[in-house]
């Protein structure tokens, strides 16, 4: 199968799935497994903005050790302001590459190349999806345009789902709040449960 039928196949599966899955952490994990089969990579993660930090923490992830995931989190700011200028982050040789540090790590986990792309919602980076290769790869445009449809589609299915979830714990606290209310007619119990 051509690249581009195996790329328009993930997308179809994806959307399929995106409907069913039942919670984030399921949506960020067909995510990061359609990027690594769709583009034959060894690994793929999200990572996740923690705004209070400046940090990008992984949220989902296949096919690296969590030794690897802990040693260096990326830097935030630093990450967006470069994504900004670029679109995307290419390191076709992640073990020397002076934008990059920790490259014994990076030999030790097996990893030759990175793409990065940002997770975009409403004009907003909430975070990245990088793709890492075991061996040495130059990235085609089509590459770098996939993947970055893929976290897109995976930050709109994000807020989504938080979205819900956020609708789902106000109705149980609304419903809480009546089933209180109710429950007795003195006026002084009635304000106090409100």
């Amino acid at each position: 199968m051509t690249k581009e039928k195996d790329f328009f196949q993930t997308f179809c599966n994806l959307s399929q799935a995106l409907g069913t899955a039942a919670t984030v952490e399921e949506l960020l994990t067909l995510i990061v497994e359609s990027a690594k089969e769709a583009m034959k990579g060894k690994a793929s993660c999200l990572f996740l903005a923690d705004q209070k930090k400046d940090v990008f923490v992984p949220k989902a992830q296949t096919g690296l050790s969590d030794n690897y995931l802990h040693a260096n989190p990326l830097k935030a700011k630093k990450v967006v302001s470069a994504l900004k200028d670029k679109g995307c982050l290419v390191f076709e040789d992640a073990t020397a590459d002076p934008r990059l540090e920790h490259h014994e790590a990076k030999k030790a986990e097996g990893i030759a190349s990175i793409l990065t792309v940002p997770v975009m919602v409403e004009d907003r980076c909430i975070g990245v999806l990088s793709l890492y290769t075991a061996e040495q790869r130059s990235f085609s445009d089509d590459d770098i345009f996939f993947l970055s449809a893929l976290a897109n589609s995976g930050g709109i299915a994000l807020k989504k789902a938080r979205l819900i979830e956020r609708i789902e714990k106000n109705s149980i606290l609304f419903l809480d709040l009546a089933s209180a209310i109710n429950s007795s007619l003195e006026i002084k119990k009635v304000l106090h449960n409100l």
